[in-house]
């Protein structure tokens, strides 16, 4: 550029050029003041290179270089992190305040309210034993106390459902935000030119997208600059490398294996039922299904930070199956199958290693989708300490609501089926012995067994109460047909035959036992007769369960029993089900109050008038301490009624606590929001300054460029 008339004149466009380029920026600022993730703008000035010139360098002036945006990338990356925190405790608490509102006591209509009805209608009926309106009353309180147990566990399932679909719609949200994110980093590098030319517009609007983003799961950014943007999960899962996203899914139930190098099983692990704990198997002795001895695996539901226990402490070692003896363990029925012999690679003896692992995830839940391998498991997992694993998802409103349907709905599933199974338990192992108003012709047990040749107090019997199963007898009382009274059974010794049970004795075993006893009694001519137990009962196994029909118009009833076989079976009992999805009254019982077991026959298998034991001993199970356990196997001793209390009590509790965090981590975010908004927010009152100061540089770059156009006009008029 030379100088003289004509530097000037270009000194002052420049200086025009870039006020109006200034003017502009802060216009658009003004006009985006309102404007959700936008971000301030001003244009960076750049002084022309000097000329050396006589009698110095001479400046040329001023150009705007570029226009950039306020932000800081520092303070953003925290934000993020904050915002994933604070997004996943919000959930929570949104979701644990609709939970606390199902167990609401302080209407008066709760279950502690409904219980405490029952037990006391069994105190009333044990003043009135023969009370036909008192047995009506307990069964109508028996009632609501069943279909509220019920309504609960359904509420708290539903809320599950609900919960699983906002879930999808917000994987499925991310996906969208995750594929825009790789677009735009296209699109940046495209419009890109450094030092010269900022895609802003762009660059802010992929911010906003990682900010609904963050609120969604965890992320951690990486800026190079323009469209070298990564963004990570927290444990390091690639969600976007610049200009390629990746997908998340929220799919199904499945097992995955981590077997050691020298195992050659080539089989697969099975399972049947729901859970929202995954279960990580681990053999500790090895061997083919069906050797002897039998291999053996542990169960953890933390991740192998603990294993699953006995009612002792000691950890439980469970053997490995086929699906014809499928091993409970919780909430699930585990089972492996052979490789096919014939596929390429199978081995002649398909063998478990020590150390072999598989690890069982019974639910819906969070992957990762490697490409060309196939999806990882990112789901959220807690652990017994309330930690997170830092490496699956643990941000967002995604984690939020994983976490609170896989532990804080499941723990509370657990329990109230806990206090549900303890219940049906406690009452039916006193109902069982005891004695109506009327005798028994027919009874057939409530609960059935997976196959009537297993052992009863096997893992793989499928029957809910084998593990409460022991060693002992129990009594069954005989009556005439005619007179209805007990029929003398080994004269001068005993009315109520007595029947030995092995807790180790298959459904099989125990009907052909009780066929097979022989009963001395006396006839009612006075005439000693011996005949086998299946002379005055069919006894038999039906659909699995076992059926007991009078023969020949004699009535039976029930006495003592020390083993429990009675109540497991389903026998005599006043509840069916076991848990809080299936509570209910037997059907028997419902049907008759006179079959309401008040009393409890004697020795001489007789129920006296006014009896009222087995009442009494019902009624005082509300102050009885019975023992409860979690899914690791550990106990807690308490009585039902303060079982339940600590149960609301955790629910409020977890309320209170995630409402806490919530508002702890918004603060939080909220404070480096506004510090971001400090830098990149537009302030009117500060656009209005600049408006005005460069409105000022315009005027004067135009005065420059009138007066270069006076100097000119002065020298053409030397020339005339």
């Amino acid at each position: 550029m030379a100088t003289g008339v004509n530097s000037v004149l270009n000194i002052g466009k420049g200086a025009l050029f870039a006020s109006q380029t200034a003017l502009q920026t802060v216009g658009n600022n003004i006009a985006n003041v309102n404007t959700t993730g936008y971000s301030r703008q001003a244009v960076r000035f750049e002084a022309w290179p000097s000329l050396d010139y006589n009698p110095g360098q001479m400046g040329q002036g001023v150009r705007a270089t570029e226009v950039m945006r306020y932000f800081d990338k520092f303070i953003e990356r925290n934000y993020l992190q904050k915002n994933s925190e604070y997004m996943r405790w919000d959930t929570m608490a949104s979701d644990l305040r609709s939970v606390e509102s199902i167990f609401n006591e302080s209407s008066g209509l709760g279950i502690g309210s409904i219980m405490s009805q029952f037990f006391s209608s069994w105190e009333k009926l044990s003043q009135f034993p023969d009370d036909a309106a008192g047995r009506q009353a307990l069964l109508s309180n028996t009632q609501t106390l069943t279909e509220a147990i019920k309504s609960n566990d359904i509420s708290l399932k539903q809320i599950e459902e609900r919960t699983e679909g906002m879930i999808r719609e917000q994987v499925a949200r991310a996906n969208q935000i995750i594929e825009t994110v790789a677009r735009l980093n296209r699109e940046i590098n495209t419009h890109y030119v450094q030092g010269k030319n900022n895609p802003n517009t762009l660059l802010d609007e992929r911010d906003a997208l990682v900010r609904e983003l963050s609120g969604l799961i965890d992320v951690d950014v990486i800026d190079r600059g323009a469209g070298q943007y990564i963004v990570n999960t927290s444990g390091g899962h690639t969600l976007v490398d610049g200009a390629v996203g990746f997908e998340l899914s929220y799919e199904g139930a499945r097992a995955f294996q981590n077997k050691t190098a020298s195992t050659t099983f080539r089989g697969s692990i099975e399972f049947d039922g729901t859970d929202g704990y995954e279960y990580t198997v681990e053999f500790i002795n090895g061997g083919t299904l069906g050797s002897s001895p039998p291999p053996l695996f542990r169960v953890s539901l933390d991740g192998g930070k603990s294993w699953v226990t006995d009612a002792q402490g000691n950890e439980m070692h469970f053997e490995a199956n086929d699906q014809n003896r499928p091993v409970r363990v919780k909430d699930l029925d585990i089972y492996f199958n052979y490789a096919d012999p014939s596929a390429p690679g199978s081995p002649p003896a398909d063998s478990f290693i020590p150390g072999d692992r598989f690890l069982i995830v019974p639910k819906n839940a969070l992957y990762w989708i490697q490409p060309t391998i196939g999806p990882l498991l990112i789901t959220p997992q807690e652990f017994p300490d309330g930690n997170v694993s830092s490496h699956r998802a643990n941000g967002g409103s995604i984690a939020g609501n994983i976490l609170f349907m896989d532990y804080r709905v499941a723990e509370i599933r657990d329990e109230l089926d806990e206090f549900s199974k303890n219940l049906i338990w406690e009452v039916n192992r006193v109902h069982s012995q005891g004695a109506g108003l009327t005798h028994l012709n027919s009874v057939i047990g409530d609960y059935r067994v997976r196959n009537s040749a297993y052992a009863l107090n096997s893992s793989y019997i499928g029957m809910p109460w084998a593990e409460r199963l022991q060693d002992g007898n129990f009594s069954i009382a005989l009556y005439d047909p005619v007179s209805g009274d007990p029929i003398m059974i080994d004269p001068g010794m005993r009315s109520a035959l007595d029947i030995n049970f092995d807790a180790s004795w298959s459904l099989d075993r125990l009907v052909f036992e009780m066929n097979n006893i022989t009963v001395n009694w006396v006839d009612g001519a006075g005439n000693l007769q011996s005949n086998n137990l299946g002379y005055f009962m069919n006894i038999s196994v039906a659909d699995n369960r076992l059926n007991l029909q009078s023969n020949n118009g004699y009535t039976f009833g029930f006495g003592n029993d020390t083993s429990g076989v009675l109540a497991a079976l389903g026998i005599n009992t006043y509840f069916k089900g076991d848990g809080a999805g299936n509570i209910a009254m037997n059907h028997y019982v419902a049907q008759n109050p006179n079959l309401v077991n008040a009393g409890r026959i004697n020795g001489g298998a007789e129920l006296n008038n006014g009896d009222n034991l087995t009442a009494r001993d019902i009624g005082n199970l509300a102050v009885k301490n019975l023992t409860f356990k979690d899914w690791t196997g550990r106990e807690r001793v308490q009585n039902l009624p303060d079982y339940y209390a600590l149960l609301v009590s955790k629910v409020g509790s977890q309320a209170a606590g995630a409402n806490f965090n919530n508002k702890s981590y918004m603060a939080v975010a909220q404070q480096l929001l506004e510090q971001q908004e400090e830098i990149s927010g537009v302030n009117l009152d500060e656009e209005m300054s600049n408006l005005i100061r460069f409105q000022s540089s315009y005027k004067a770059a135009a005065k420059l460029i009138t007066t270069a156009d006076e100097m000119f006009q002065t020298l053409l008029g030397l020339k005339q």
